[in-house]
Order: structure tokens, then sequence, then C-alpha cells
């Protein structure tokens, strides 16, 4: 096998590495902040509606379940899930308009 040249102009140059320049906006902590909350108010129903169950299946049978405080377990996912709706069409809106403003400049 030929050994390869050592001239320069025949062998690219190593580039150096670039510094990655990111920049968070305050609309990107937002998008971040509301995805959260999406998750979180998505959990919320998704436990209301765990807590709703065990409390219609076990409330003749366990003085546990038999309580009051489950029956309110009732309400979170009448609460979460259209917060959630909200915050997920907010979410969709935002990130259409940054990438129609993206695609424009």
């Amino acid at each position: 096998m030929p050994k390869a040249s050592s001239n320069p102009t025949q062998r690219p140059r190593k580039r150096a590495p670039q510094p990655v320049a990111e920049t968070r906006s305050g609309r990107d902590a937002l998008e971040r902040a509301l995805a959260v909350a999406v998750v979180v108010f998505g959990s919320i129903a998704v436990l209301g509606f765990a807590a709703t169950l065990l409390h219609v299946a076990f409330r003749d049978g366990n003085d546990f379940f038999a309580g009051i405080a489950w029956q309110y377990a009732f309400w979170l996912p009448l609460v979460a899930l259209p917060i959630m709706i909200v915050l997920v069409v907010v979410l969709v809106i935002m990130s259409a308009r940054d990438k129609a403003s993206t695609h424009r400049a």
C-alpha cells in the first residue's frame, strides 16, 4: 500500500471543533414548562381515575376506602383533564407558530 502524501494540498486539514452556541429564549422555557404541566395534569387525571375505581370497588368492604377523602378523587380527572387539554392546545399552537416563523425567515 502506498504511503500517504505529505503534500498539504492533497490532504484535507482537520477542522477545529466549532463551539455550539445554544441560546435559550423565554419561549423555550415556556414550552418546557407547558410540557411538564401536561404530564403532571395527565398523571393527576390517571391517579384520580384509579382512586375513583378503588373507592367504588372497595367502599363497602373496607373502612379505609369508605372515607370522605376518596369521594373527592372523583373530581381530580374532571378538573385535570380539561386543563391538560387546554395546555396541549397552547403547546401545539406555540410550536406551530415557532416553526412558521423559522420557515419564513
